[in-house]
């Protein structure tokens, strides 16, 4: 009987968790920004673009430039030729997306990480960028390819932060709609 009762009660919190992370709220208009340089924002324009959201894209987005948005999108992923065109390192680069992150969360804005690239923006240099938006972010939208190892999932069951998996990029676009639409 104790085991059913566990399991019952296991399910009534997994089930808890998903509706949170499934009413998760933000509004409107969205600065979306690159946390390591990579292509990836350039996805995460097309899904804004397609899902008729209001935002601004900037990749080398400057906390200044939160205080006409209330959402910021952190798209996760280094880059090494990224990091070279835009003409900056990946300290610089760290200490630009912690200053938006400790913009964002003195204006009370809403910090929504996404992680398109799923394993191709893993590894050394990727994951400095992964850790520190994510250990940050209201919500997150990962690529399941990019969380076998549970990098992302484990960070967002340590933190409380509800995390929607998704199985292909596209699918992304569909819950920018959820937590953007009326």
């Amino acid at each position: 009987m104790k085991t059913k009762q566990i399991i019952i009660l296991l399910l009534v919190l997994i089930l808890a968790n998903m509706s949170f992370a499934l009413d998760f709220k933000s509004k409107q208009p969205i600065l979306i920004t690159s946390a390591g340089q990579s292509a990836d924002v350039l996805m995460a324009k097309i899904l804004a673009k397609k899902a008729n959201l209001k935002f601004t894209i900037d990749k080398s987005a400057k906390p200044e430039q939160l205080k006409d948005h209330a959402s910021l999108i952190l798209v996760t992923g280094g880059s090494s030729k990224g990091l070279g065109a835009a003409k900056t390192d990946k300290q610089q680069e760290l200490d630009r997306i912690k200053l938006l992150i400790d913009a964002a969360k003195k204006s009370k804005t809403n910090i929504i990480v996404m992680h398109l690239g799923g394993k191709a923006r893993r590894g050394k240099l990727s994951d400095v960028f992964n850790q520190l938006a994510t250990e940050n972010a209201d919500y997150l939208i990962v690529v399941k390819s990019g969380d076998e190892d549970k990098f992302f999932s484990n960070i967002a069951k340590e933190k409380k932060i509800p995390i929607k998996l998704i199985d292909k990029i596209m699918e992304a676009g569909d819950v920018m709609k959820s937590i953007f639409g009326e």
